[in-house]
């Protein structure tokens, strides 16, 4: 079983308009980190493409 990470980010959320609290779970695997769960829903949120929140929680995986 892979090791998961738990990570904590902070920005401000058009759809909540206000700032908003994601906690991010990632799967460690040999090549790098992948985002497993969003405590958000934000594959489904109407901004997700300008969402500066999921921006960098997706970095994330790229370290």
């Amino acid at each position: 079983m892979n090791e998961i990470i738990e990570e904590i980010f902070t920005g401000y959320c058009k759809s909540h308009n206000s700032t908003q609290t994601i906690i991010c779970e990632y799967e460690q695997l040999p090549c790098g980190l992948s985002l497993d769960h969003v405590s958000c829903d934000y594959l489904k949120c109407s901004y997700n493409k300008d969402c500066q929140v999921i921006r960098q929680a997706l970095a994330k995986e790229d370290e």
